[in-house]
């Protein structure tokens, strides 16, 4: 007899949004998470991080930010705020339990392989996001580098860099943060960023309001109104060779926005120094894209992560390795399909559907990052897992299809 009706893997915000609910619906479910932490990936942050997204979309389901936090929250006190959301609920969670294989039966279950052992679910939901999988990139000459080569993942605090001369390569939002927080701490007093395509510098507050106040205002308006505010204000960016920098290529969605001062400021300071993308490394350095040679004692890689799903799952997934953006700029609440190395979803029933092209029982929450912000998305899309499991459960049932 299979364990559950639903298995969720991980306890971070997609699952306990997945857990919220799973549990208003009524469905019986349990969760599991590898660590013995809930939101084990915000409780082990570098202490300079905040949210991106602002207070106003970022918050759990009946339940607002504390005041005193500001409008964009830090990563801890979004950690804090998260155990205690979660301390509020009788949530059936489960730590120290590690997924190795997640596979369909052929009967209509999901077989999962734990360090527990194998126990069989009806459905299963895979909530564990993409910030623990990192991306690393295959460099000529890494391997010979003398020095310390880590992953922006494993972060933790600018003491980490004492002393040393430090190249941080990928300027999407961790690169930046990190060149930022870590330039006065260095050997030379400078952080090297290393800049492959060009930096997409716009402002936190366009015309006086944070962006997403821009939002609030355009749902309200009409769709022809709205994607004109979030035309204008979107398009308001700095010219990066005023700062040092450099642009990326037009028309091309190749660089990251960053918003805020922090980085500008940095490099009129001197603690940040843009230079080109690495080529190849010997035991003492780099060789850049520009022909500069750089004397390094510790590369730290902020060049992404993949789903970590695809660590576990045991099935012939379709996926999309394109760019894909919504068609509307006000269609904040549905998700591009695929988007980011994710599986394809199968949408024949819902526009935002959340489960897994030519998987029945599977479904992803915590997909889409874009919009209002990949915390504003995952109670919606955790909403619709628990609609679609429900009709999915009861379909099985009404079609005399043991599950």
């Amino acid at each position: 007899m299979p364990t559950a009706d639903v298995l969720v893997i991980g306890a971070g915000p997609a699952g306990l949004n997945a857990a919220y609910a799973l549990e208003k619906a009524g469905l019986e479910y349990r969760v599991i998470d590898r660590t013995h932490q809930i939101a084990s990936t915000w409780g082990n942050l570098y202490p300079s991080l905040r949210l991106n997204t602002s207070r106003f979309f970022s918050h759990m389901p009946e339940r607002k930010f504390p005041l005193h936090y500001g409008l964009f929250p830090s990563g801890k006190q979004y950690h804090d705020y998260l155990v205690d959301w979660t301390n509020d609920h009788d949530f059936n969670i489960d730590h120290g339990i590690e997924v190795y294989r997640v596979a369909p039966n052929g009967d209509g279950t999901w077989q999962v392989e734990t360090s527990e052992g194998i126990e069989t679910y009806r459905t299963v939901i895979s909530a564990t996001g993409v910030f623990d999988n990192p991306q690393m990139p295959d460099i000529d000459g890494m391997d010979t580098f003398d020095g310390e080569i880590i992953h922006s993942h494993e972060f933790k605090h600018p003491d980490q860099v004492q002393g040393k001369r430090l190249m941080v390569v990928g300027n999407g939002p961790s690169g930046t943060d990190i060149s930022v927080a870590t330039g006065e701490h260095t050997a030379e007093g400078h952080t090297y960023l290393s800049i492959r395509t060009g930096v997409d510098l716009r402002p936190r507050y366009p015309y006086g309001l944070p962006r997403h106040a821009w939002m609030l205002l355009g749902e309200r308006l009409p769709d022809p109104m709205c994607e004109w505010i979030q035309k204008k204000t979107g398009a308001l960016t700095y010219n990066a060779e005023d700062f040092g920098l450099w642009n990326p290529p037009p028309n091309t969605g190749m660089a990251v926005a960053y918003r805020g001062p922090e980085l500008i400021n940095a490099v009129r300071d001197g603690r940040v120094k843009a230079v080109r993308h690495p080529i190849c490394f010997d035991k003492n350095g780099a060789e850049l894209a520009d022909g500069t040679y750089l004397e390094l004692d510790m590369i730290i890689m902020a060049t992404g992560f993949f789903p970590v799903l695809h660590k576990y799952m045991d099935v012939e997934l379709q996926v999309n390795r394109e760019m894909v953006y919504p068609s509307s700029g006000c269609d904040w609440d549905i998700g591009p399909n695929g988007k980011r190395g994710w599986p394809m979803r199968d949408l024949s029933q819902h526009p935002n559907g959340r489960q897994v092209l030519g998987h029945e029982g599977l479904y992803l929450v915590g997909v889409f990052y874009k919009g209002r912000g990949a915390m504003f998305n995952m109670p919606i899309e955790a909403q619709i897992a628990a609609e679609q499991i429900t009709e999915y459960l009861k379909h099985k049932q009404y079609t005399g299809v043991t599950v």
